[in-house]
């Protein structure tokens, strides 16, 4: 009988380990390159979520702004990633272990049964685009718009690229013993960095921590936050899943990768709900919203090589953390309006961390020694010193051009009024509504 290792309970027969080989890159089944293909395609729509999940969190007068920063972000990195991120991600670096240098701007691209250059490009490309739509929540309501579109330019096209191709099978880091399957660090930690460089480098939101202003600094809408929330729960399964094909794991690791996909949103998000409730006392759409994306985030470092209730456990503390730090944030003056920092880099490097701990093919947990946890904590490292320092030196050059923030006029008004032409949202008595925005919308 064959051992199926879906049993969370099954701890002396763990899950068989999935090749750490990014999706798309070595040969497969037209199966694969079809699968692959198809998650490239529904990561796309996680756009629309991170359009929701930003547009609900700032100010009603800057959510038609917001979301053109991630769509404007969406359009420039499919093209620098094309032009330069595919290759210096994939591309052979010719033993200097440092960037690709070849498959640049879709030059030798292959599309045979060893490999699919396009397949994977849809893939990676759209995946890239999830990491800069998170560094844009760091940047919600203050940067200009020619200071994001540098911004998004700068990071999909040479930062993040070189972290993808440092921990992918052939990258440095992972012959080392690093392991991220899916993105915990590469993607999310990475964003989560950066977005919280952008955040400090730009300081809070004019009047945001001034006690004697009567701006209102409520988020929009809860509700466009739990929209986007279950767009991007979906589309989650993609991006832990688009990275397991039949040619490189046994069904039962593809199937334990979307049962802990699911098991980690909801742990995420029960756990972020029950530390509100006896923290705070009150319930939070938000709260719970982000919790789940927090344990998401966290899930996608090891759910091939995760039992159930280890993921469960990660995720738990993911959520919990998240809610104890988003409350914590404005007492140290952190104006993260989308709570990225607490979402993103907390939950990125908690996934990181605990693989070092709770994987079964080399965690400390499982008597596998100190190696992995060691590679985990220096991937980490790595990620925080590479991403900080560039995305601090292209932040100071902008702001040394003066072209970082938006003016206090549109940063008063408002950005849709002053820089779109009209807010998305129109109201008949604008400044009753304000009041009763104040009135029913907390965090």
């Amino acid at each position: 009988m064959q051992q199926h290792y879906l049993d969370s309970s099954n701890t002396a027969n763990p899950p068989p380990a999935a090749s750490n080989q990014p999706a798309g890159a070595t040969g497969g089944s037209h199966l694969d390159e079809d699968w692959l293909l198809i998650a490239g395609i529904v990561l796309a729509f996680s756009q629309l979520g991170f359009g929701f999940l930003e547009a609900g969190s700032v100010r009603y007068k800057n959510a038609q702004s917001i979301v053109i920063k991630v769509f404007l972000g969406m359009c420039l990195t499919i093209l620098i990633y094309w032009l330069f991120g595919y290759g210096f991600s994939y591309g052979d670096d010719f033993g200097t272990f440092f960037l690709g240098g070849t498959k640049l701007g879709a030059y030798n691209w292959a599309a045979t049964e060893a490999q699919n250059d396009y397949s994977n490009f849809v893939f990676k490309a759209t995946l890239s685009c999830i990491g800069v739509s998170i560094v844009s929540g760091g940047a919600a309501e203050r940067l200009t718009f020619l200071a994001w579109g540098l911004l998004a330019l700068f990071y999909s096209g040479f930062v993040s690229p070189a972290i993808v191709h440092w921990t992918n099978s052939n990258g440095w880091l992972t012959k080392l013993g690093y392991k991220d399957m899916a993105g915990s660090g590469f993607i999310f930690y990475s964003a989560g960095v950066a977005a919280l460089v952008v955040t400090v480098v730009s300081k809070p939101r004019k009047y945001r921590f001034d006690p004697n202003s009567s701006l209102n600094f409520q988020p929009f809408t809860s509700i466009y936050v739990a929209f986007g929330t279950v767009i991007l729960f979906a589309t989650w399964m993609f991006i832990n899943g688009g990275q397991i094909q039949s040619g490189q794991a046994t069904p039962y690791v593809q199937g334990l990768v979307a049962v802990n996909t699911l098991v980690a949103g909801a742990a995420g998000g029960f756990w972020s709900f029950i530390t509100r409730y006896f923290t705070k006392e009150t319930t939070s759409l938000f709260s719970i919203s982000r919790g789940i994306l927090a344990g998401l985030v966290a899930s996608s470092a090891a759910a091939h090589e995760s039992q159930i209730w280890a993921t469960a456990i990660v995720a738990s503390i993911a959520g919990i953390v998240y809610t104890l730090t988003a409350t914590a944030l404005p007492k140290v003056k952190l104006d993260d309006p989308v709570q990225v920092v607490p979402i993103f880099l907390h939950g990125g490097f908690i996934g990181v961390l605990f693989t070092g701990l709770l994987d079964v093919n080399g965690g400390l947990f499982y008597g596998k020694g100190m190696k992995l946890l060691g590679c985990q904590l220096l991937g980490l490292l790595i990620i925080t010193v590479w991403v900080a320092f560039f995305v601090f030196f292209i932040l100071i050059v902008l702001k040394g051009f003066a072209v970082l923030r938006i003016d206090s006029d549109a940063e008063v008004a408002g950005i849709d009024k002053e820089k779109c032409n009209y807010e998305a949202i129109s109201f008949s008595n604008e400044d009753q509504q304000q009041v009763n925005i104040i009135k029913s919308v907390s965090y």
